[in-house]
């Protein structure tokens, strides 16, 4: 789930339960930034240090700070976000809020164990939370229990039915349950609800396109590319989608798109970063396979299987590639 918007989704609940602290004007500022002005993060943080600075035990400025970090994306800032929610926490234990905003963080990272650890300690303050429900069930699919995913999640949605992060979430269980078709329903009315936020237009593009439905992949991945313009993940699929119907402009727009820019730092881990250059090498050989370009296709190969010797994909288009330049064609 995008970081802004779910920042946005728990800083109502956070309002309502921290304690007034100093200099509230500058603090009712700040939380209205975050809800709607993402390209004053910079100042915030800035404001939100002068503030604990003057009074390190507000614990609304230190969870502003880290909704803020988080908000940010950068890797560098995660374990600074992970600090302030936790400084807010040892003020005052009993903030749900904030321990459901730092399970998300943990999940973010891959620390599913942690996460899991928060929502229950949250869920014994707040049973029955949705929200908690909706995230201890990711942990548990993300901790390789899909079938107690599932189980919390169809509990989730039995309190909140409306829940879209919840279902989401159980498209993801029963995917990795193989119960694909399941999965895509359950997507699909996620789709259908028009979330703000770009990953389940990815999830179920990708699966339109793994079940070859090019045209829904086009129109799904193109929603959640509007959402989200520097999604490089979306614009892989999007021209894996295009080279499927044998639109290759399109297609190498789309990775162009994709490719990293010069001293732009990905808002990402640098595992989740070289998944996404080895995605956009593999599209990019099989564009040029196509297009006949043999040379530029086999170096695009080579960069994935030194990435990933054992990717047999890449070793599937780097044979095809010497084939085709044994038989005298392409360039």
């Amino acid at each position: 789930m995008n970081a802004f918007v779910f920042a946005c989704i728990l800083l109502g609940g956070i309002a309502g339960v921290l304690a007034q602290a100093p200099l509230h004007d500058r603090l009712e500022r700040i939380r209205a930034d975050l809800f709607s002005r993402p390209e004053h993060l910079d100042q915030d943080v800035r404001d939100l240090k002068e503030i604990l600075a003057a009074d390190p035990r507000s614990v609304e400025a230190h969870t502003l700070l880290g909704i803020a970090y988080r908000a940010i994306g950068t890797q560098d800032l995660m374990g600074e976000s992970i600090a302030e929610f936790r400084q807010a926490l040892d003020i005052d234990p009993s903030l749900v809020p904030v321990r459901l905003y730092l399970a998300r963080v943990y999940l973010d990272l891959g620390r599913a164990a942690r996460a899991k650890e928060e929502l229950e300690t949250a869920l014994t303050q707040a049973p029955g939370n949705p929200q908690l429900l909706s995230l201890l069930g990711e942990s548990e699919r993300q901790l390789k229990n899909p079938s107690r995913a599932v189980e919390v999640l169809q509990q989730t949605l039995k309190a909140d039915e409306s829940s879209v992060q919840a279902r989401y979430y159980l498209g993801l269980a029963l995917l990795d349950l193989g119960q694909r078709d399941d999965a895509i329903r359950e997507l699909e009315r996620v789709v259908q609800s028009s979330p703000p936020v770009s990953d389940p237009y990815l999830t179920l593009g990708t699966l339109y396109l793994n079940t070859g439905r090019a045209a829904e992949a086009i129109q799904t991945l193109n929603q959640g590319v509007h959402i989200d313009p520097r999604g490089l993940e979306l614009h892989i699929q999007l021209a894996r989608a295009y080279r499927t119907k044998g639109l290759l402009d399109k297609a190498e727009a789309q990775l162009a798109l994709a490719a990293p820019k010069d001293g732009a730092a990905p808002a990402m881990s640098a595992y989740q970063y070289q998944q996404v250059e080895l995605d956009l090498n593999l599209e990019r050989g099989f564009v040029k396979l196509q297009r006949g370009q043999l040379v530029a296709a086999g170096d695009a190969f080579k960069k994935v299987l030194a990435m990933d010797p054992n990717n047999e994909q890449a070793t599937r288009g780097l044979a095809e590639v010497n084939r085709k330049k044994k038989a005298g064609g392409g360039k």
